[in-house]
């Protein structure tokens, strides 16, 4: 820790702190012109009637809209019956451990996860357990063993097969096949979280369409389109399923995504607004991407579309040294601990989300201090 470069305690303001830690898209010009749009909608609209009452699972015009974009990923429009809104990704969390794992029960995770998971398994009383990972996702073997280990209390199985989270990687196609298969062998419910996937432009399709009887595919919007647009779209192996495990609940919690709010995600997908935001992230990702390497002095061989980036540390060099240092100069990181699930490689990487930053200038400004403290070590490169 000597080795990193000082800063005056003056220089400690939370305020203007580069925030790295939190992933959201990037700033998109369109979304300006899209909420404009939004208001000349409404103003034609009878929305007084249209949010007088909560829409609960969304209205069937919802449903459609949010099957046209599902239909991005899943190369052809799914019913709109086995659709469910919901205000976030983490709600639609919620109902499926509610409905599939008992209290005590097992959730089965990436080694490297989703931090969202770790306080909402404890508030259910829910274990998690981790699966091996490598490049390329979750590894069968480890899959297939830890089934066995179990001996069949784990009951489901929560991944990012596409940009994962933190590490960026790609499940390949025939991977995605064994991790159905085994599924299926174990009887295991698959909660697929795809929010980053349609970012991608060449992805396989969803684990989902290779166990569609058993896998629950959410997608969001806040990491593809606007980070506080928050709705969320769960297909359901069935429209029973569906109404099982969301409806007796809408009156027990707040799962349910605000009407306004589901009008206008509805009128985003329902024209041309959401394609264009889509593609303006894209292109800003690279053009952030570009930067990145070029502060860091590093590639990353992973998808273009992917906006946050899983660095390791040099030897020697303790990730809440370098955290701690980060944010004293100004800068704050995604420590890999809080993505760890009863394993070790976070101990020794963070992630940097990219879309944050305001501006190229601030973007820049905070990859030069992480670069700057990185080279402070004198033994080893970065990854």
């Amino acid at each position: 820790m000597d080795d990193l470069p000082k800063v005056e305690k003056a220089n400690q303001v939370v305020g203007s702190l580069i925030d790295f830690g939190r992933n959201f898209p990037p700033p998109s010009p369109f979304v300006e012109l899209a909420i404009a749009d939004s208001f000349a909608h409404l103003r034609k609209t009878d929305i007084a009637s249209a949010i007088r009452f909560p829409r609960f699972t969304g209205t069937e015009k919802d449903r459609r809209a949010g099957a046209g974009w599902l239909s991005r990923r899943l190369g052809q429009e799914p019913e709109a019956d086995r659709i469910v809104l919901a205000n976030g990704s983490q709600s639609i969390l919620t109902m499926l451990m509610a409905r599939y794992i008992k209290p005590g029960g097992v959730l089965l995770t990436e080694a490297l996860t989703y931090p969202a998971i770790k306080p909402l398994s404890a508030l259910f009383d829910i274990r998690l357990h981790g699966v091996a990972i490598d490049d390329k996702g979750i590894m069968p073997d480890s899959l297939d063993e830890e089934c066995r280990r179990l001996h069949g209390n784990a009951r489901a199985l929560y991944c990012m097969p596409t940009l994962h989270n933190p590490t960026s990687a790609t499940m390949s196609e025939g991977r995605r096949q064994d991790i159905a298969k085994i599924a299926r062998q174990h009887d295991l419910a698959i909660f697929e979280d795809d929010i980053y996937g349609v970012l991608s432009t060449d992805a396989p399709p969803p684990l989902a369409t290779y166990a569609p009887e058993r896998s629950w595919y959410f997608v969001g919007l806040s990491k593809s389109l606007a980070s506080q647009l928050r709705v969320a779209y769960v297909l359901a192996p069935s429209k029973a399923l569906a109404e099982d495990a969301f409806w007796p609940s809408v009156r027990t919690t707040t799962w349910m995504v605000a009407p306004l709010i589901a009008e206008i995600a509805s009128h985003w997908l329902s024209n041309t607004i959401a394609g264009e935001i889509l593609q303006s992230v894209r292109v800003e990702t690279q053009t952030r991407r570009s930067i990145a390497e070029s502060a860091l002095g590093m590639t990353f061989n992973i998808d273009p579309s992917s906006y946050h980036l899983w660095i390791n540390l040099p030897s020697g060099l303790r990730l809440a040294d370098f955290s701690d240092a980060a944010r004293q100069r100004g800068v704050v990181v995604g420590a890999g601990k809080s993505f760890a699930v009863g394993c070790s490689h976070g101990d020794t990487r963070f992630r940097v989300g990219l879309g944050v930053p305001g501006s190229h200038h601030e973007l820049r400004k905070g990859l030069t201090i992480i670069s700057e403290l990185i080279k402070a070590q004198p033994s080893g490169a970065v990854r």
